[in-house]
């Protein structure tokens, strides 16, 4: 079937293939254009506006997102004015109160997924009563993206038809994808998502590779499905059954939890020298040589020994090898539990006071500044980046909740969870039906392993759009996606998966936004016509 083009030839067609908060960010900018457009979003799922990240049947009630209430980007209201104008009973589905309700609360990941649906709805109302035409296509799962001389075709399927429809831009917004996969020794990595399917994973030894916020989820949907948190008077776990077998490990290379989430100012206050005025001149005279990012280093050094000189001289940041070992060797010395727990006791006592160690701030006002640089490294500067600096600024910028971490305190405290440390290298190998992983820890037998490290990287080929993947190029600089069909139409590609393969901090909802506004950016761009000489 082919969809009837009864288009109005003054307004601009506009393709959003996805729902979740990248198309959402994405159309809350195309609104603004003067010129009416015709805007048609995709999505696969019956639900529209969540993303996987926060859609109900993927998570469960209890499952935490990692962002406060201040750093969710507002679309048409923020997320507290959301909330506030909720009534008592949705509040109490919600699971909260509205004593709950602040800028700095941390809400379950089915909050926002509600938050979105509810802007997306907003936004449409709204792009409508400005003459715009919104087109929300849900059940449609887009099969193909095919460029032509004119227009770019965009096939989709729904339960009952199949169809195509041309359109003259098209905005790849598809988010998270996880499926179970299985590692070359043949032992099956079951996927931490739907987290429904982790209830068939009763009264047995369950693995969880990782230790962040993915495997929490994880480890939370698995205990939620063999008992339950009590959480009245500090926070406990209470098992359906003393005799059940179940119990799991986390399973990651330094056996630590994520960081639990400190204070810190917004906005950000800026460093000395390490931003991008002030490494203007660095990077455009050693852009693509190996050595930038030890020049850069010795910058951030620098401003770290001014701004924190007990925390320089510790982890000596302005030494590149050996930084990631140095940064967490007083939580390794510690042990995991005794980190975690010491660790969520002062991040709780300063939030109190407001207060936030420099090192802190200064590491997350560092990592906005890298995303500049990162494309201007060369490939060598770029491994050991990944190696040394990039769990660092991941343990600072991807902190969790405190009930996160008590909940994990409390697992353990109940006997059902460990944590290990398999240290850089390790195996998996089959045991019969289940699996041996081998690391620094020893070796340890679980009946399934959940594949919680986060989500893997993709390219352009690896996405579902076969014709797109044949002759298509992708510049993550710009975000458009060239090929050698299309001429007249543009194709930009904010998709999550293959964007981590360039950027790897692109995740947080406030890049997510940035995203969708630079998307919005590509397709108004096209519209503007050339000014006269």
């Amino acid at each position: 079937m082919r969809t009837p083009d009864m288009r109005d030839p003054s307004r601009p067609r506009v393709a959003i293939v996805g729902s979740g908060p990248t198309a959402i960010y994405a159309l809350k900018q195309l609104l603004t254009s003067p010129q009416p457009l015709e805007i048609h979003l995709f999505e696969r799922e019956r639900e529209i506006g969540t993303g996987m990240p926060y859609r109900e049947g993927e998570n469960l009630p209890q499952m935490l997102s990692n962002i406060g209430s201040r750093e969710v980007p507002p679309v048409v209201e923020t997320l507290e004015e959301f909330l506030r104008s909720c009534d008592a009973a949705t509040l109490r589905e919600f699971g909260i109160s509205a004593d709950d309700i602040g800028p700095e609360t941390f809400y379950p990941r089915l909050v926002l997924g509600r938050y979105f649906v509810a802007q997306l709805a907003a936004l449409t109302a709204q792009g409508r009563g400005r003459g715009h035409a919104v087109e929300i296509r849900s059940r449609h799962a887009v099969t193909d993206v095919i460029p032509s001389s004119d227009s770019t075709v965009v096939k989709f399927e729904t339960p009952h038809a199949v169809g195509q429809t041309p359109f003259d831009h098209v905005v790849l917004a598809t988010g998270h994808k996880w499926s179970e996969k299985t590692h070359p020794s043949g032992v099956v990595l079951h996927a931490p998502w739907p987290a429904e399917r982790l209830r068939r994973f009763s009264d047995c030894r369950v693995g969880i590779l990782g230790s962040s916020l993915t495997a929490i989820d994880a480890a939370v949907a698995l205990a939620s499905f063999h008992g339950r948190f009590d959480e009245t008077d500090g926070t406990r776990w209470i098992p359906n059954s003393k005799d059940s077998a179940f119990r799991m490990a986390m399973l990651s290379r330094r056996g630590l939890l994520p960081d639990a989430d400190w204070f810190y100012p917004l906005p950000l206050p800026g460093l000395p020298t390490f931003n991008r005025a002030g490494l203007k001149l660095l990077v455009t005279r050693t852009s693509g040589q190996t050595g930038l990012l030890e020049a850069c280093q010795r910058q951030l050094g620098e401003d770290l020994r001014l701004l924190d000189p007990t925390y320089a001289r510790r982890a000596q940041p302005d030494r590149v090898e050996g930084y990631a070992e140095r940064h967490f060797a007083d939580r390794l010395k510690q042990g995991g539990w005794e980190a975690a727990r010491t660790g969520v006791a002062a991040a709780a006592k300063a939030r109190e006071a407001r207060h936030t160690d420099p090192w802190r701030m200064a590491l997350l006002a560092a990592h906005l500044t890298y995303e500049s640089v990162l494309p201007h490294f060369s490939a060598e500067d770029r491994r050991l980046f990944d190696k040394e600096l990039r769990p660092v600024f991941a343990d600072v910028y991807a902190s969790v909740p405190h009930r996160s971490i008590r909940r994990m305190l409390a697992l353990n405290d109940a006997g059902v969870l460990d944590l290990h440390g398999l240290g850089q290298d390790y195996t998996i190998a089959p045991a019969g039906p289940g699996a041996l992983v081998s690391g620094k820890c020893g070796t340890l037998e679980f009946d399934h392993l959940v594949d919680a490290r986060g989500q893997t990287t993709a390219a352009l080929a690896d996405l579902s759009f076969p014709t797109l993947s044949h002759g298509g190029h992708f510049d993550p600089e710009s975000l458009r996606v060239t090929h050698e069909m299309c001429r007249a139409a543009t194709i930009t590609c904010a998709a999550i998966p293959v964007l981590l393969r360039h950027n790897p901090f692109v995740q947080g909802l406030e890049n997510v936004e940035e995203l969708g506004r630079r998307a919005a950016d590509n397709v108004m761009a096209s519209m503007t016509p050339p000014k006269s000489a």
